[in-house]
């Protein structure tokens, strides 16, 4: 198998997808060693090979020698060669970037604070999110008055009192998820208590922004992880309810030629660390199959900053915006401000 090959007249020819035709032809059964494929003058090999230029005048392909004497070995490295040759295209691979640190140790620590802070002014506190990340609180708050609820399930609220309940967000939960819970909650309990929206956690419903942003302009999801991992369950669930072909690569040879045939886009998603180093094998092996440029997507809530507020002489809440005034001032010389009144 050619880690790269001398062409004629195109010099030496990398070639980046290698260890996925090599995994490939092992599965096949053969026995496969990467290296540099030099031209053979003792006529014992024949080589199959492709090769095109990339966007930089590089010149890229694929390429396989085997024995000559082995007929029907060099039909079925022909036929391989020929398979992934028809997929190569220019296209583009769409990250879609998230925090891998948003079921981390100090994020589920820093809810759980919240939560004993709560529960030691006497109330229960309602833990709201996917039951993995809830229960993982409500473990490091270690009270018997903290309770999950789970969005996509039932759970019981009897025996709460009404007038000392409270409710925190799992670190895990995307936000409007946990706002739907909430609504239903504060029916149950209108006098229910939780955090101020300052101090919610966006990162789970930024990753899932990002990855139906992703899913909404690609042709097919790859998302790399292991089999049974939690994480790429639940992405591969969201591209579904976007409509977007997605798939599940455990490893390199989990990648398919039909997956990638006639895709221009190709969404990218990460299952959690240990599918990082997949994820990087994957987009190495796809720049070997034609011009490839790799974006990454990123949704990011975070505070706004640039606001403050001060009370003019009626009692009204008057918000200052200085970079849009700036950019007003600007344009149109003109400058704005939005007022709230103080009591509403």
């Amino acid at each position: 198998m050619a880690a790269r090959f001398d062409h004629p007249t195109r010099g030496v020819v990398s070639c980046p997808a290698a260890p996925l035709i090599a995994e490939l032809a092992r599965e096949m059964g053969f026995q496969v060693c990467i290296d540099y494929l030099r031209p053979v003058t003792a006529g014992d090999s024949v080589a199959h090979t492709m090769s095109y230029l990339d966007h930089d005048g590089r010149p890229v392909g694929l390429g396989v020698a085997i024995g000559i004497t082995d007929e029907s070995g060099g039909v079925l490295v022909h036929e391989l060669i020929e398979r992934w040759s028809s997929v190569v295209r220019t296209r583009r691979v769409l990250v879609a970037a998230s925090d891998s640190t948003i079921g981390g140790g100090e994020a589920v620590a820093a809810v759980a604070a919240r939560a004993l802070e709560y529960v030691q002014r006497g109330d229960t506190v309602l833990v709201i999110g996917p039951a993995w990340s809830a229960e993982a609180v409500a473990s490091c708050a270690g009270q018997a008055a903290v309770r999950v609820i789970a969005p996509d399930q039932t759970f019981p609220v009897e025996g709460i009192d009404p007038d000392r309940v409270s409710y925190v967000v799992a670190p895990e939960a995307p936000v409007e998820d946990a706002a739907e819970v909430v609504k239903v909650l504060r029916h149950r309990f209108p006098r229910l208590r939780g955090p101020h929206p300052r101090g919610f956690g966006y990162a789970a419903s930024d990753r899932r922004e990002a990855l139906w942003s992703v899913a909404a302009a690609a042709d097919v999801l790859l998302v790399c992880g292991p089999e049974g991992e939690r994480a790429g369950e639940e992405l591969i669930g969201w591209a579904r309810g976007r409509s977007c072909p997605s798939h599940r690569v455990g490893k390199l040879a989990d990648l398919r030629l039909e997956w990638l045939a006639g895709a221009a886009t190709v969404g990218l998603a990460v299952a959690g660390p240990a599918g990082t180093s997949v994820a990087e094998e994957v987009m190495t092996v796809v720049s070997g199959l034609g011009p490839l440029a790799v974006m990454r997507r990123r949704v990011v809530t975070e505070p706004y900053r640039q606001v403050r507020t001060t009370r003019n002489g009626s009692g009204t809440v008057v918000f200052h915006d200085t970079a849009l005034h700036a950019a007003l001032a600007r344009d149109t010389s003109a400058a704005l401000c939005v007022t709230e009144s103080a009591g509403g």
